[in-house]
């Protein structure tokens, strides 16, 4: 909004620069945009929040910097008119709620014609263009004391009737922009016996306009709804001065004092002119709204010593009424003046206080800490998940929370049905369809990484980047839950790939990633956050290699898959086929999270160590083999190693032959080779009964 400097200041008492009193506006809350000097006259663009629609006038202005400078404020002396002639209009308040009050008087005998010089100077300076003088006079109100007024010609108003009512489906009003506007239900009009004759609060209609030949109006100053009039608003891409300031708030109980300053400045033109008294349609008066105003409280928040009275004056120059609680020592009651409807609190009053105190006096401290802040136990292990797959060598990616449909097709398992528009998501295949994606490429939320993880290996292949080491934590979007909505669950997701075997410049070879350098990165992962009793068991699944594909295993808990990318899919994308991918359910994982350490001691005795080669048939995972030498030698085997895996030639069709390494210690003495021989025997029998194997 533009300030007139000269304007301004016939209304307070201004001794500093405009650019000094620009400084002062700024740090009260009431940012200036800039000066422009014009005419000899400084006009201060300010920008004012939405919550500050009292000060979109002269008068608003006049009254925040008399508050601010502690200067005399001088709004203009209206004084109530009588009455000449009776008021032959009817009007009908039918509703209410969208308009509270509403007000309206008959001025005959005018003259329409040029308004004089001075008022379409200050109305050039408020960015207003004149028209004519009544016209102008609605204008000059609206800029002086922030009410906005429209001027009907009462001739032209059917039945002498005026309606304030929901628009009827259909109906139609070519508004003074002489742009036809189609209404509908919900939109609040200003009617005539007959048609709408106004926008309310926006815009008056073109057949009710003032012109040259108008010889009697019907002025009309209220106050609308903003919701109503902003809803309106926006439906027909209207902005006009009344509007933004209803849709802001205005000032329901000095309405009369707005009537009676337009119908001065009118007879101030027209003195031959005559006015009726004022129809006031008020059904329920608007409550005042009293405040509890705590001074310690108001220190304490502010980190400052402002005396009652200092606050007394404050708020007093600011338009507050106050007074003293006699019944609550150091507490004062403050009545909030009706022009600022966003003042509703306590707190809201104190920031009043220290805006006009002065941010700038405000001293300097820390707060007190009250809590201590600490981290989930989630975010811990996420924190601590991401430093060891860093350390193995992976890069962390972000993807988006959307899938392309056509990725799943290519990868075998695309969703053929589309969503429903009516509600916001549903479920295809067990796939979450977005109802207003985005694009097309969006229109589903990820059920796994898999395909995204996917997505990024490809790209960094097809740009030459052969070697991919990434992960991803993130949420997936898969079942409905009972409230109707999808069920959101964080995984982990792993893919790795490289271009084989390579030779280093010293002649050392570099064996390339496989399932079980995947693998190898899950273990490292699992020592580090303390899950130990987890196995790799033989699986299915049609993203994965049929024969490179296991489930992860803690107890008896499936937290996830690990493998080799089906060949067919990494066929479709155009990749090379070794690609190994994992993926785990991670809030599932996180309840297995150990991160307690215990302190062990160093061996103090020294190790046996024992080789053992088994001949065992090719579906006999050594899971089960390991968990029988455990078992059987509980108590002195301190390790077991796998470190041969032969089938070939001495060794039958269907069979396998293994070699493990068995570590015996004890903590408290040192073995004999009794006590390891008896252990080492018993370990071969039971291997033999249980799961029917042979020591070659």
């Amino acid at each position: 909004m533009k300030v007139s400097y000269n304007w301004l200041k016939e209304h307070v008492t201004v001794d500093i620069s405009p650019q000094e009193l620009s400084d002062r506006l700024t740090m009260a809350g009431l940012e200036v945009a800039g000066i422009e000097e014009k005419d000899g006259d400084c006009s201060i663009d300010v920008e004012l929040t939405v919550n500050r629609g009292d000060c979109l006038s002269i008068m608003g202005m006049a009254r925040e910097v008399s508050a601010i400078l502690s200067s005399d404020f001088k709004p203009p002396k209206i004084q109530p008119l009588k009455a000449e002639i009776p008021c032959e209009i009817d009007i009908s308040l039918q509703d209410p709620a969208s308009c509270p009050r509403y007000t309206a008087r008959v001025i005959q005998n005018i003259r329409v014609e040029p308004s004089p010089l001075w008022m379409q100077n200050k109305l050039n300076g408020f960015g207003i263009r004149p028209i004519n003088n009544i016209v102008d006079v609605t204008n000059f109100c609206l800029a002086e004391l922030g009410h906005p007024m429209h001027a009907f010609d009462y001739d032209l108003i059917n039945g002498k009737n005026i309606i304030i009512r929901q628009a009827l489906e259909g109906e139609k009003i070519v508004a003074l922009d002489e742009r036809e506007y189609k209404l509908s239900q919900g939109m609040l009009v200003i009617a005539d016996q007959s048609s709408p004759i106004a926008l309310a609060g926006i815009i008056g209609g073109n057949a009710t306009r003032v012109t040259d030949n108008t010889t009697a109006i019907l002025m009309e100053c209220a106050c609308f709804l903003p919701s109503s009039v902003r809803k309106t608003a926006r439906l027909h891409s209207i902005q006009t001065e009344s509007s933004y300031r209803f849709e802001r708030g205005v000032d329901p109980q000095r309405l009369i004092r707005a009537q009676d300053r337009a119908a001065e400045l009118i007879l101030s033109m027209c003195p031959e002119a005559k006015i009726s008294g004022i129809i006031d349609c008020y059904p329920k008066a608007i409550p005042d709204i009293n405040i509890l105003l705590r001074i310690e409280r108001v220190n304490k928040i502010l980190g400052t010593e402002v005396t009652p009275e200092e606050m007394r004056n404050i708020l007093i120059r600011l338009g507050f009424e106050v007074e003293p609680i006699v019944f609550y020592a150091y507490t004062l009651g403050v009545k909030v003046p009706s022009f600022r409807s966003d003042i509703t609190r306590e707190i809201d009053i104190v920031e009043e206080i220290v805006r006009i105190y002065g941010y700038e006096r405000v001293p300097v401290s820390l707060p007190s800490l009250t809590s201590v802040a600490f981290k989930k136990k989630t975010q811990v292990v996420n924190e601590k998940a991401r430093d060891i797959l860093c350390g193995c060598g992976l890069n962390e990616v972000i993807t988006y929370s959307f899938l392309n449909p056509n990725m799943l097709d290519r990868m075998g398992i695309g969703a053929e049905a589309q969503g429903k528009t009516s509600v916001p998501v549903n479920m295809v295949h067990s796939h979450v369809v977005v109802s207003n994606p985005l694009s097309e490429e969006g229109r589903l939320l990820t059920h796994s990484l898999i395909p995204n993880l996917l997505e990024v290996t490809a790209w960094n292949v097809n740009r030459g980047i052969d070697d991919v080491k990434i992960f991803e934590i993130a949420r997936v979007f898969s079942m409905y839950s009972d409230n109707g909505l999808p069920v959101e669950q964080e995984h982990l997701g792993i893919m790795i790939r490289d271009d084989g075997d390579k030779v280093r410049w010293d002649g050392e070879k570099q064996k390339g990633m496989n399932f079980y350098s995947l693998s190898g990165i899950l273990q490292s992962m699992f020592a580090e956050l303390g899950i130990h009793e987890y196995t790799i068991e033989e699986t299915e699944d049609k993203r994965f290699h049929p024969g490179v594909c296991g489930k992860i295993m803690v107890g008896n808990e499936k937290i996830g898959l690990i493998g080799q990318i089906n060949p067919n899919i990494t066929e479709n994308l155009k990749l090379p086929q070794n690609i190994y991918a994992m993926e785990i359910e991670w809030r599932k994982t996180t309840a297995f999270v150990n991160l307690t350490r215990k302190f062990t001691p160093l061996p103090r005795y020294p190790s046996v160590i024992r080789d053992i080669a088994i001949l065992a048939k090719d579906e006999l995972p050594s899971s089960k083999i390991v968990d029988v030498i455990q078992e059987t030698g509980k108590g002195l085997i301190e390790d077991i190693q796998l470190f041969d895996l032969y089938q070939g030639e001495q060794v039958a069709e269907g069979y396998k032959s293994l070699a493990y390494s068995i570590i015996y210690r004890s903590l408290d003495r040192t073995l004999t080779e009794n006590e390891v021989g008896m252990v080492h025997e018993k370990i071969v029998k039971l291997l033999g009964e249980r799961l029917g194997v042979g020591v070659r």
